[in-house]
């Protein structure tokens, strides 16, 4: 299983990837839900729902490895264990009896649990020092300079039996005896712990999906997380040099993974292994001219005292790990990922898998932090998109005073500095005070423009409120940049990371990857930010037009991650939906989107339906509180940290009420 915990090389909190369309045209959708609504079996050719049946066993001779064909299924090992249902919520999180530990006694043993858990989790010395400015007052001490270990399915019993005994460990502990951020961090690791112990429970799981991703596999973050680490000492800089030279051992790890993958029959289109192999192209061709050498020697000038000849030699061991190691292991992952070439698979979505719809429910219910399962979220999506449709056109046939506004509308300050400083102002009627903090701009670097979202997020040293990084993709920069910065500054990733670390006591908090509340959140603050750009600081019809049009781009693109993981979606059912909503997209426009969701299951569910539950709990506390501020709800939504939805609806009525 691919850990949800925040990983070194999974740091950057990116924009969502969303295509850029030319929206509603005036076409009517083909159902008030704008398009299907089949959320259940295998789609075949004729459009009905099928259940699986057993076919017959398939042996290599080359390899003697024999798979099992399950009717509609594409033959997968049959050496993997798989589900045989779809878990409901009830079986992975079943209600339990309180425990008999209170008082300071439970505040203890949660400790201790959170501190085994993170220590488990963050076990290498990549993911401490990245982590932490000070990792000795977390108890850290990794003396070896490395990457970690890839997990494999050889880990699975092992793991499953760490991840229950922590959980029989919280279950001692009566849960109502806490209160404050430590009844919160409870709720959060039981969920969490449970949730693990389903995921540990078929190795199967582990193979569903792709690491080397060409969008948002860790070949794409890799230079921009080597470029946070900082020297204090002549050590430092000398395993930051050990750390480099490891990625030719940990990405030849990840190789291995997906030549396992395919042999397993999870194999990827052609198509997908020939783009992780130019997302590698696109590292290589930096080798002679990569920002991290003057990076490298630009950090350097922190190490105090640091002697002329040291000097001389780091920088000299730098570029040869850089040239003889680590561009070198690019051009092997490149030649890796294309001899995958021809293996026989294709991009399909989970339902086409045995297991998949078990492994998709899970999955969701990690990405987008919320209980309901994959049915339920597609009727909320569906409504939510109708709803969304209803008004644009309401708007759109209202009349043309909105028309000026909505061409020639300018939502941004100019440059990025510009636009936080403008932001950071604004917000102030509107969101809790955060700490006083730093943070320091880069900028991507051209060769991966094309392929970065326009701005990007990296908070690392969490222990230190300065430790901020905001990613600029100055090839994207547009008329909307300002709600990009909001997205990702103030009020939206930055802001959040800064509030929840400043109200916590306990790291597990905004260590996890509660990845569906910071990318609904961020999410939800776009869009509120509008209001500060557009003419007056009021909400018009225009910016309501551009709000909708952009939330609408991203339920739908939500809806066909669904689409095709539950329902057998193919590029172009996922081209008709988009032009049934009145998009304009053809089958080249989407192609390479369709193979990131296929290769990435739940990629637009964390930013969509994270957005659709933070949305949903703003109106419902505005609903039911209807004298609390835009501050007071703001506050009270932070306040009840990441915890899953359902969590923060009980905090925010505790804290409202």
């Amino acid at each position: 299983m691919k850990k949800c915990f925040v990983k070194a090389t999974a740091l950057v909190c990116c924009a969502a990837f969303i295509l850029s369309l030319t929206c509603c045209t005036g076409t009517e959708p083909e159902s008030s839900s704008g398009g299907r609504r089949t959320v259940s079996g295998i789609k075949t050719e004729d459009g009905a729902g099928t259940e699986p049946t057993y076919v017959t066993d398939v042996t290599d001779p080359s390899t003697g490895q024999t798979t099992v064909s399950y009717g509609n299924y594409i033959p997968t090992s049959d050496t993997l264990t798989y589900p045989d249902h779809v878990a409901s919520f009830e079986e992975v999180h079943p209600s339990h009896p309180a425990g008999n530990v209170k008082g300071s006694e439970a505040v203890k043993v949660l400790s201790d649990v959170e501190y085994a858990i993170m220590h488990h989790e963050i076990n290498c010395y990549a993911d401490v020092e990245i982590l932490f400015e000070k990792p000795e007052d977390f108890g850290f001490d990794i003396k070896d300079v490395t990457w970690g270990e890839v997990t494999t399915t050889d880990d699975y019993d092992e793991e499953k039996q760490f991840y229950q005994t922590q959980l029989d460990t919280l279950l001692t502990i009566d849960g109502e005896s806490l209160s404050g951020d430590d009844r919160i961090c409870f709720e959060k690791l039981v969920y969490d712990c449970e949730e693990a112990v389903y995921s540990y429970s078929y190795t199967a799981f582990e193979y569903y999906s792709m690491y080397f991703n060409y969008l948002v596999g860790p070949q794409s973050e890799i230079l921009f997380v080597l470029d946070v680490y900082t020297f204090d000492t002549v050590r430092d800089a000398e395993n930051y040099i050990l750390l480099v030279k490891d990625i030719d051992r940990y990405f030849d790890q990840l190789c291995e993974y997906e030549e396992t993958r395919a042999s397993l029959g999870f194999a990827s289109s052609d198509e997908s292994y020939e783009e992780a192999a130019v997302s590698f192209d696109n590292l290589i061709v930096q080798k002679d001219d990569c920002f991290l050498y003057e990076s490298f020697e630009e950090r350097l000038d922190n190490i105090k005292g640091l002697s002329s000849s040291d000097r001389s030699r780091l920088i000299s061991e730098h570029e040869k790990a850089m040239k003889e190691v680590l561009f070198p292991e690019f051009e092997e992952c490149a030649r890796r990922m294309r001899a995958l070439k021809g293996s026989g698979g294709t991009d399909a979505g989970l339902c086409r898998y045995r297991g998949g719809d078990a492994y998709y429910a899970q999955l969701t219910r990690i990405m987008t932090n919320n209980g309901a399962d994959p049915q339920a979220s597609v009727l909320a999506l569906e409504t939510a998109i109708s709803d969304t449709y209803d008004e644009f056109m309401g708007i759109m046939y209202s009349g043309f005073d909105w028309y000026d506004e909505y061409m020639n509308h300018a939502y941004s300050k100019g440059s990025i500095s510009d636009n936080l400083d403008f932001l950071y102002d604004a917000v102030k009627k509107d969101f809790p005070e955060i700490p006083a903090h730093e943070y320091y701009l880069m900028d991507v670097p051209e060769v991966f423009e094309e392929n970065f979202s326009p701005a990007a997020y990296l908070g690392y040293h969490l222990d230190n409120y300065n430790a901020n990084v905001i990613i600029v993709n100055n090839g994207s920069v547009d008329e909307n940049f300002g709600i990009t910065v909001a997205h990702e500054g103030y009020p939206g990733h930055m802001f959040q990371s800064l509030y929840t670390r400043a109200h916590s006591s306990h790291p597990y908090l905004y260590l996890s990857a509660s990845i569906g509340y910071s990318e609904g959140w961020a999410t939800y603050c776009e869009n509120f930010s509008m209001k500060y750009f557009a003419e007056g600081g009021k909400k018009t019809k225009a910016m309501q037009l551009i709000r909708d049009e952009s939330v609408l781009g991203l339920l739908v693109s939500t809806r066909t991650d669904y689409g095709i993981h539950m329902e057998n979606w193919s590029l172009k059912d996922c081209v008709d939906y988009f032009n049934s909503m009145g998009f304009s997209v053809s089958e080249d426009d989407f192609a390479k989107i369709y193979m990131l969701v296929v290769t990435d299951p739940g990629y637009y569910a964390k930013y969509g339906m994270g957005f659709l539950w933070t949305q949903k709990t703003m109106d419902d506390m505005h609903e039911k509180y209807p004298q609390a501020t835009a501050m007071e709800i703001h506050t009270a939504y932070l306040d009840s940290l990441t915890g899953t939805f359902e969590m923060i609806n009980k905090n925010m009525d505790a804290l409202l009420g």
